[in-house]
């Protein structure tokens, strides 16, 4: 049966395993990158890529950067829907299906992600986000009271390099070719 207009999305749930780094998911969500409102979030390694190949989702993949291991989807659940109503926090549950005890997750932390995946129709990007996480392995969450300090102890410089003009660059190129 062929559908002539399509006014309500398809909506896919897919169960995954993978790592979770930079989880903003326990308790009130951040600010968003645009600050102009505030969101829960997390990086996700998925053990397989699979289901993102059979939602035609593959491009959500950004490549995998230190510390995160291997290439990941940023995932997003905006503390507002569409519409300015509230939506649900991310369920966060341990390993026995009992709720999470509130404590940060860290980087590295094993889990089993449950994601909704949303067709809003032709021509429209697909949407992902997270509903549901179980924590299968948790490392515990370490604020790094020594950021920003290199090897020698000294305070890491928090400076821009200035760009070369291209003339100033070609100036030393010695681009002569012995034959």
């Amino acid at each position: 049966k062929e559908r002539e207009h399509k006014s309500m999305p398809d909506f896919a749930t897919e169960f995954v395993k993978g790592y979770v780094f930079w989880a903003k998911i326990v308790g009130k969500p951040v600010l968003n990158y645009e600050k102009d409102g505030r969101e829960w979030t997390v990086d996700f390694v998925p053990d397989t890529t699979d289901f993102l190949k059979k939602h035609g989702l593959l491009d959500r993949l950004k490549e995998a950067k230190e510390p995160i291991s291997g290439d990941f989807l940023r995932l997003k659940k905006p503390e507002l829907d569409s519409k300015g109503e509230a939506n649900d926090p991310i369920t966060i549950e341990d390993k026995d299906g009992k709720p999470w005890d509130g404590s940060l997750i860290g980087n590295g932390s094993r889990v089993a992600v449950k994601l909704t995946i949303a067709d809003w129709g032709r021509g429209k990007k697909k949407s992902i986000w997270v509903k549901a996480i179980r924590v299968l392995d948790h490392v515990e969450f370490h604020k790094d009271e020594f950021a920003g300090m290199d090897d020698e102890d000294t305070p890491k410089a928090k400076t821009k390099a200035k760009a070369k003009p291209l003339a100033e660059l070609d100036e030393d190129l010695d681009d002569e070719v012995p034959f």
